[in-house]
């Protein structure tokens, strides 16, 4: 005996509405502008995302140093890929709390360049992290090096923009 399928689909339609009516923002005109941040309140979000991703890459490091050279006794494909999507994970973090800060004029441009470069790093480390094989990480490596180089000098023109100094 087969179920009623053409009663399924008004139940889904009306599912369907039902949420969309739910989620739905308000049309009215009178929603209210955000505040913009102050830059105190800018740079204590920059900071505070940068602190974080700084002291998570500082204990990948350490991991990739000792696993992903080639060369080491302590070399780990397993532990090497895991650093390696670990650094991933945590730029796309530093990433989602640049983007939810509201930038503007020079600032924003600043962060805009640091997000592009970081997508490229991305990208390259989630193939780095799924590699066959050390050597073949090492290949990638090469490619990741200069764009972190990029990237920090990004970091720290955005840095400037927000009135923040160099980290030290």
């Amino acid at each position: 005996m087969r179920p009623f399928p053409h009663v399924r689909l008004p139940i889904l339609l009306a599912t369907t509405a039902t949420l969309l009516a739910a989620c739905g923002g308000s049309s009215s005109p009178n929603s209210t502008t955000p505040t913009p941040l102050t830059v105190a309140q800018i740079q204590a979000r920059y900071t505070a995302a940068a602190g974080h991703y700084n002291a998570g890459e500082e204990q990948i490091a350490t991991t990739e140093n000792a696993a992903c050279d080639a060369g080491s006794a302590t070399a780990s494909l397993k532990t090497c890929q895991t650093a390696l999507s670990g650094q991933r994970q945590l730029t796309i973090t530093y990433d989602n709390a640049l983007r939810a800060i509201p930038f503007s004029g020079n600032a924003a441009t600043e962060a805009g360049r640091l997000l592009g470069d970081d997508a490229a790093i991305e990208k390259l480390l989630e193939q780095a992290a799924t590699a066959p094989a050390i050597s073949v990480i090492t290949t990638v490596q090469t490619q990741v090096i200069p764009l972190l180089a990029t990237a920090a000098a990004d970091a720290t023109a955005l840095r400037t923009a927000i009135d923040l100094p160099a980290p030290a």
